[in-house]
Order: C-alpha cells, then sequence, then structure tokens
C-alpha cells in the first residue's frame, strides 16, 4: 500500500489550502492513475514558503551508488527515525504529496479488476506525508510513509498512506533545529480523514477484440 493513485488536484486548488503556496511551476497533467517511477507533483517546505516541485514516486536515496530496479514507493513510518539512512531523509527532506484519491484491491489483488477508489468524503484533496531525495543520476525522487489501515480501508488492506491536515501538514514541512520525534510518533497516530469509498469495474473489452482464434 498504496500501489497507485488518482491526482487530478490543481495548483489553483492547493493554493487554497496553502496561502504560502508559491507560484511558478506548470501545472502537471492531471492523471487517472500514477505508478512507480510516473512523475508526481509534490510540495516541500522553505521558511513560510511552500515549493511546488516535481518528483518520480520511487524513492532512490542519495546514499546509493546506483538506482535500484524497484525504487521504494512506499515507506513504513513506524521506527524510521531510527532506521540507517532513511532517518536522516525523514529529519530533513519531508514532502507532502497532493493526491485526489487513493485506489484498493478486494481480497487478492488484482482478483477480478475491481477497484476501490477511496477519497475525502467532502472532495478535498488527500495530503500524503512523504519524504523526497536527490540521486546524482535519478534526479529527485519520493516515497509515501504508511500507518496501519484503520476505518474503510481495513478491510483491504492492513496499510494506508499518513494522510495530514492542514495543522499537521504545517508541522510536517516546517524546518526544525532538532528533529521531534516524540511529536513525530504522536502524528502518526492521528485518525485519517473521513473516506468514502467507491467500486470502480474494469473496462469492458470491444466486443470486436473478445473474439476467440479456432
Amino acid at each position: 500500500m498504496c500501489r497507485s493513485y488518482e491526482q487530478k488536484t490543481s495548483l489553483r486548488e492547493l493554493s487554497r489550502q496553502f496561502r504560502h503556496l508559491q507560484p511558478g511551476m506548470p501545472e502537471l497533467p492531471r492523471r487517472e492513475e500514477v505508478f512507480a517511477r510516473d512523475p508526481v507533483l509534490i510540495l516541500t517546505g522553505a521558511g513560510e514558503r511552500i515549493i511546488p516541485r516535481s518528483a518520480h514516486w520511487g524513492l532512490v536515496g542519495s546514499f546509493l551508488d546506483r538506482p535500484p530496479r524497484e525504487p521504494l514507493i512506499n515507506l513504513r513510518s513506524e521506527g524510521l527515525a531510527t532506521t540507517p539512512f532513511y532517518s536522516r531523509i525523514l529529519k530533513h527532506q519531508r514532502c507532502l504529496i497532493p493526491a485526489s484519491a487513493f485506489f484498493e484491491w478486494p481480497g487478492r489483488p488484482y482478483n477480478n479488476g475491481h477497484k476501490l477508489r477511496i477519497s475525502h468524503d467532502k472532495g478535498k484533496p488527500l495530503m500524503f506525508a512523504g519524504i523526497f531525495d536527490i540521486h546524482p543520476s535519478a534526479g529527485t525522487t519520493c516515497a509515501i510513509l504508511t500507518v496501519p489501515a484503520d476505518g474503510v480501508v481495513a478491510p483491504n488492506n492492513d496499510r494506508m498512506p499518513l494522510m495530514l491536515d492542514s495543522v499537521t501538514s504545517a508541522f510536517w514541512l516546517q524546518e526544525h533545529a532538532e528533529f521531534p520525534e516524540d511529536d513525530y510518533v504522536a502524528l502518526t497516530g492521528l485518525p485519517a480523514p473521513r473516506l468514502k469509498t467507491e467500486s470502480i469495474a474494469p473496462p469492458e473489452i470491444s466486443p470486436q477484440l473478445a473474439f476467440e482464434f479456432a
């Protein structure tokens, strides 16, 4: 979790939520579904300013000699502050990853093509807590932090993205002289926003493509 998400939130929508959002970045294409290694929008902090920038989903740490075959798209939040290498990124290079929804598959993954679209129950943008790093060859990459699932997600997955509101988003992007680990642990235990689910059936196959060869 999470293997894919939807990003249809515009910078104009984000500017209503973040009054210090800096202009200047061109809009990224609206994406029905974002997958590993795709270009994504992230928000980073610089004092009171919030900077939109482009990254690729799948963290490649700058400490690595070469990009891995399967970059980390998700990282467990538990214990991350004391994990070698990634703790440094957590303490100094946090970001928000905006999304309009994320997806889960009931039962075994991809068992029947049906998936669940999970979004804010009032249609607001979701703000995933993330970390990012800059690798000499892979460029800027990021990963989503996850927490134990609750509410509507738990029946389909035991993990879900760590989602932040406007107050916790400000804490997340704030620069700290010394990383407040206790506050971080408390933040990861806060309840998720109210979510709703919609079942999405797989696209129908055209009759012209569905015939069988003799």
